[in-house]
């Protein structure tokens, strides 16, 4: 309910600690302070939100950077980052906060400790800064807090694609404010002064949401229906928010255009950037799981056998599928992940009328290599359309295929394929037994609603 402070402080020196927080307070920057102590570390939790962490150099007594316990130093700094970091709450930079900064050797020291999976632990942008420049390091009294103000931000000018994402954060938080202010102000005037407030702001919401979801469910998912409503006057807002003029510039400078501009987009990138724009896994800590029953849904195979499945639901088996419409060998298909994906158009979501919900058969396919360069070892093989060696996957018309994505357990590039004559009509009991694996969002989830609207009302003739 409640944002975090964005600025975290970590010394083992109270009257440093208490410095350093009352110059951030006197810029008026909210941060939280953190006490080291290696006995009660252990103890410490997560702090989301982090942005900017400064960290003292010597956190144990006797342990210094060039000394024969630098092992104790970066190992106490290392312990901090883990504890204090959250890294699924985006990025942070670090300000090593030392009265003889060493900056240089904790991060070569950093890059050796945290590889792999434990990357996502280092910040996005180093800085050093010299406490007696801020404060009196004799009793923590503070000297001048705008020029650390100053010095922050030109540390983090060398690095614009941080400061260009914390401009943007900036942005959001004030678009959001001013939305909710837009809110405020639906309800009358004559009403804010009395104990009916309350009530009539609640009447607004209820509007909302029926606004967003349809006349007769604003209280079916309230937060949804909702949310559709303020998203895009918040995109609005933060579109509009640029109080010093040169949020373009801030951009054009974090952006940086690759050597070869024209060359293709390898695989791994492209099938990166398509899930992140396209499919929503609500995967972060505190998402709202996604239900089974919503447009778009990707959900698990049902059963076990998916011959039977075809037979039962479809009238042919699983070989017929494979030679005559998904065009694949027995070989190929264990490479792949049957799915059902529900779909149908939006202003059913909005209306609750009776009824089975629709779901589409589909297919998860990999590429034959992650890669992409390959096609099962054949030199200038097309991963964009080829599942494998010599395996034409061109879509046909009864066949529509998503953008290159990540998929798979151990994901990789590949597509999905979804096959616009297989449908299949379940109860929303049915349904809700179903789990979702992640959803489409609302442009992958329209044009493949577009383009199934088309299958089936295609008009035909027959003429002698």
């Amino acid at each position: 309910m409640f944002l975090h402070s964005r600025f975290v402080v970590v010394d083992d020196k109270e009257h440093h600690l208490k410095g350093i927080k009352q110059t951030l307070d006197a810029l008026r920057l909210d941060c939280h302070s953190k006490l080291y102590d290696d006995e009660t570390v252990g103890d410490w939790q997560p702090l989301p939100g982090t942005r900017i962490l400064f960290l003292d150099q010597n956190l144990v007594t006797g342990a210094t950077f060039g000394t024969a316990d630098n092992k104790v130093a970066f190992t106490a700094i290392q312990d901090v980052i883990r504890r204090v970091i959250c890294p699924d709450n985006g990025p942070y930079g670090l300000v090593l906060w030392a009265e003889e900064p060493d900056l240089d050797a904790l991060k070569a020291n950093l890059f050796e400790r945290f590889t792999g999976e434990d990357a996502r632990y280092l910040p996005v942008f180093f800085a050093a800064l010299q406490k007696g420049d801020y404060i009196d390091t004799n009793d923590g009294t503070i000297k001048e807090p705008v020029k650390l103000q100053a010095d922050i931000q030109d540390r983090m000018s060398r690095s614009p694609q941080m400061k260009a994402l914390l401009n943007w954060e900036t942005d959001v938080a004030v678009a959001a404010g001013a939305v909710l202010r837009s809110i405020v102000d639906l309800v009358p005037f004559e009403k804010r002064s009395t104990d009916d407030f309350g009530v009539e702001l609640g009447n607004v919401l209820y509007r909302l949401a029926q606004a967003g979801a349809g006349i007769e469910r604003a209280q079916e998912n309230p937060r949804d229906s909702i949310n559709r409503v303020l998203v895009p006057i918040l995109a609005d807002r933060i579109t509009e928010h640029d109080p010093e003029g040169d949020a373009a510039v801030s951009w054009g400078s974090a952006i940086v255009e690759p050597e070869n501009v024209k060359a293709d987009v390898p695989v791994p990138v492209s099938a990166a950037v398509n899930s992140a724009l396209h499919l929503s896994f609500a995967r972060t800590p505190g998402s709202i799981p996604i239900q089974p029953t919503e447009l778009g849904a990707v959900v698990e195979f049902p059963e076990d056998d998916v011959d039977a499945f075809f037979k039962t639901h479809f009238g042919f088996d699983q070989e017929k599928f494979l030679q005559q419409v998904f065009r694949v060998s027995e070989e190929e298909w264990k490479d792949c992940t049957p799915r059902l994906i529900q779909i149908g158009a939006a202003c059913d979501a909005a209306q609750p009328k009776p009824g089975p919900l629709l779901y589409l058969f589909a297919v998860e396919w990999p590429f034959a290599n992650a890669d992409g360069l390959k096609a099962k070892g054949i030199e200038g093989g097309d991963p964009k359309k080829n599942l494998a060696a010599n395996s034409d996957r061109r879509p046909k018309e009864l066949e529509w295929q998503s953008p290159i994505l990540k998929i798979g357990d151990a994901p990789q590039g590949g597509r999905i394929s979804v096959f616009k004559n297989l449908s299949m009509g379940l109860s929303p009991d049915e349904a809700r037994k179903l789990k979702a694996v992640y959803r489409f969002r609302e442009e992958l989830i329209s044009q493949l609603t577009q383009s199934y609207a088309r299958h089936i009302s295609r008009p035909g003739i027959v003429s002698l």
